[in-house]
């Protein structure tokens, strides 16, 4: 397939992917593999991405703006429940992803996800006043990392909890902040 729109193309190969996820780790998955399912040929393949770590940055990031969108508009309360249900709808993917190795750029996905969140919270609580335990910046990195570690292991452990109960807790965790 020869697309002339890059955007296009782009698209056509992070659905490639992620279709791919759904079905077999992201460590066995090759870029031939995503060229076939694709019906893209490799040589527009390295026109667009370097390699398939490129590629599933791509990916995450273009997830990374949907769950920004999440963010605007649901109220904190809501917010949690509906980022889980978000992961739990493409378990196989985040599973795959995981399957045998930690990968850092979905790692970095969650943190600067979760950062601009508290972060945004932080400073509107700053704003009217409240008293911070420290600068927002440390504040932020302490309940990023529990919240990342938390989700994540939520993930590996094959989502064991409910993602009601999972929130609720992320939920009851944050309430002072939120």
């Amino acid at each position: 397939m020869n697309k002339s729109n890059p955007s296009e193309t782009k698209q056509i190969l992070a659905y490639a992917l992620l279709n791919l996820l759904e079905t077999k780790p992201f460590h066995k998955i090759t870029v031939n593999e995503l060229c076939e399912k694709s019906m893209i040929v490799r040589s527009t393949f390295y026109l667009h991405f370097q390699d398939k770590y490129e590629l599933l940055t791509y990916c995450l990031n273009e997830l990374s703006k949907e769950w920004d969108s999440l963010m605007a508009t649901h109220a904190p309360k809501d917010f949690f429940i509906v980022l889980l249900s978000n992961c739990q709808e493409k378990e196989k993917i985040f599973y795959n992803i995981f399957e045998t190795e930690t990968n850092h750029e979905l790692i970095e996905m969650f943190y600067q996800f979760f950062s601009r969140y508290i972060t945004q919270c932080l400073e509107e609580k700053l704003a009217k006043g409240a008293l911070l335990p420290g600068p927002v910046e440390s504040v932020t990195a302490f309940y990023v990392s529990g919240l990342v570690g938390m989700t994540l292991r939520w993930i590996k452990s094959g989502y064991k909890l409910s993602k009601e109960v999972m929130a609720s807790c992320q939920y009851r965790l944050m309430k002072d902040l939120l």
